[in-house]
């Protein structure tokens, strides 16, 4: 009887938790202000935009560094910014492939960490990107096995949040800093940055570049230009933006060395001239890779006078 008594108490102590946990879990919603917000934009975006179209695909480095409405006067096509954060890796692109058609271009424009450190990504920011659609948990290459964890993360996450919206007055622009979801445009730019005038951004360090050929990132890539071509979308790759001081602490040999063997493997052509690729530092905002106002509208110039060419050949 006492045995009975344990389990029954076990079970409503079970029951009471599991409550506990999916109200928690329902009632907190999305964060509308969360930087990770731009992700629902960038899925609208594919999902009602018609081709053709030009879409640029990356991390933040595509976010904060491309100027979208300059291509589309240019081409005289849409033009879609699906850059985010390099912690997702590449899942976003398994997401692209559902929304590309015939005479589209994609341009794809990672980060040297998604090769060296974000190869299966970061588990909070794909947690973060899920939360806004969770049709993305299919995505993941073992959903079932790994959608325990994402879910754990999410909870944890959505607690967190409401935590520190208590603790700043219900505020969180002392976390968020300038990344926010309402500081995208229509077409998926971030611009959040464009015209601070009070806003000191961190001092950018000297470091040379993870610069890493990864056979995993370049099979992705390959597969998913296989799938582009099957659909009549051409897909090309462009470097990330080098800034100068750590442009010149990367050997550039290893600098070329990786761009070669990432256009054999993967079959994608590299269009940024290796002359190119840096650009002086006073063009950089926060990051080594996340360009301000002026270095934006000159990497924009670039890459569309790239783009035609390439186009041409």
């Amino acid at each position: 009887m006492e045995l009975r008594s344990f389990f029954k108490n076990i079970a409503y102590i079970s029951l009471i938790i599991a409550v506990i946990i999916g109200s928690i879990f329902f009632s907190v919603q999305p964060d509308q202000e969360s930087y990770f917000y731009g992700s629902q934009l960038k899925l609208n975006l594919l999902k009602t935009i018609p081709s053709p179209k030009i879409i640029i695909f990356g991390g933040s480095n595509v976010a904060f560094g491309i100027d979208s409405e300059l291509i589309e006067q240019e081409f005289g096509i849409p033009v879609i910014n699906d850059g985010l954060n390099a912690g997702l890796s590449l899942l976003p692109l398994e997401e692209l492939k559902h929304y590309i058609n015939k005479g589209d271009i994609v341009i794809i424009s990672i980060e040297y960490v998604i090769f060296t450190f974000y190869e299966n990504g970061n588990p909070q920011e794909i947690s973060d990107w899920i939360e806004y659609a969770p049709e993305r948990m299919g995505y993941l290459p073992n959903p079932i096995r790994q959608a325990p964890s994402v879910y754990g993360i999410m909870l944890q996450r959505k607690v967190n949040r409401q935590l520190n919206y208590y603790l700043y007055n219900k505020t969180l622009e002392p976390i968020r800093g300038i990344y926010t979801g309402s500081d995208f445009n229509k077409r998926g730019d971030f611009i959040g940055h464009l015209h601070l005038a009070d806003y000191e951004p961190p001092e950018i360090g000297a470091s040379p570049y993870p610069v890493n050929p990864s056979d995993t990132i370049n099979a992705f890539l390959f597969e998913f230009n296989q799938i582009a071509i099957s659909k009549g979308v051409r897909v090309f790759f462009e470097s990330q933006p080098n800034r100068q001081t750590n442009c010149e602490a990367t050997p550039e040999q290893r600098l070329k060395k990786f761009y070669r063997e990432l256009q054999e493997a993967t079959g994608l052509p590299v269009i940024t001239n290796m002359d190119q690729l840096c650009l002086p530092d006073e063009y950089f905002f926060d990051t080594a890779y996340h360009l301000n106002a002026t270095g934006r509208e000159i990497r924009t110039q670039r890459l569309i006078r790239n783009l035609k060419n390439a186009l041409e050949n």
